[in-house]
């Protein structure tokens, strides 16, 4: 495999808990991974507090989300019961979205002057594949080193100057009126009343938005807007 499909793949792929930092570490090792085997727990533990400063994924909302997916499907299999083990899943999960929505929810408008977007998926897309030139390999070890210290910001400034063409993409719902819904469907499917419950949950999942930011601009958390 070509080194630039090798990168491609590597920043194409998608990040659950976290953004930038591991996705670029993957890249940067495909520059020397015969030669980088470093997997310290202190090497580890620096990358995850990089990881932090990006967008924060909340597992409380993606497990929500899932669990949303989950009670659709069983509706649409005519499985009432599970249907209700999803739905009740679901409402437990979004009750504690909203209760540290501060935390994950990123400073942007929302449908409702009081409620959130919670980042519940988000990934790095690569815009452009290539083949690095001895300059820019320069720049994707500098970068590399300052991930390994947990040096985001240092990092991503040598990403800019390699000129990695790379993008966040973030899937957000308004967890509050995720909430509603949520509850809403419980009691219709606890009704029997089925397909408005489906209708209830594909409320949800039509609120979904997703919003692609350049990796040195993504927006603060509501708390730490609040916060400065």
């Amino acid at each position: 495999m070509m080194r630039k499909h090798v990168m491609a793949v590597a920043l194409a792929a998608t990040l659950s808990t976290g953004i930038i930092a591991s996705v670029a570490t993957s890249v940067l090792a495909a520059e020397d991974q015969a030669a980088d085997t470093d997997t310290s727990s202190e090497n580890q533990a620096a990358i995850k507090t990089a990881e932090k400063d990006f967008v924060k994924v909340s597992s409380d909302t993606q497990t929500g989300m899932r669990d949303v997916h989950g009670a659709r499907l069983a509706i649409f299999n005519g499985d009432p019961e599970q249907a209700r083990t999803y739905v009740d899943a679901a409402v437990t999960r979004m009750e504690d979205a909203v209760k540290d929505a501060n935390k994950y929810a990123l400073d942007i408008k929302a449908p409702k002057d009081d409620d959130s977007y919670v980042p519940f998926n988000a990934n790095l897309a690569l815009l452009n594949a290539y083949e690095p030139n001895t300059e820019q390999a320069k720049q994707i070890a500098k970068a590399k080193a300052h991930i390994h210290k947990g040096m985001k910001r240092e990092a991503v400034k040598e990403l800019k100057l390699a000129e990695i063409d790379v993008a966040v993409t973030a899937s957000m719902v308004p967890v509050k009126f995720a909430k509603e819904h949520v509850e809403q469907a419980a009691k219709l499917v606890a009704e029997h009343k089925y397909y408005a419950a489906n209708l209830a949950l594909k409320a949800v999942d039509d609120a979904v938005v997703v919003e692609t930011y350049a990796i040195d601009a993504v927006p603060k958390t509501k708390g730490q807007a609040e916060s400065s």
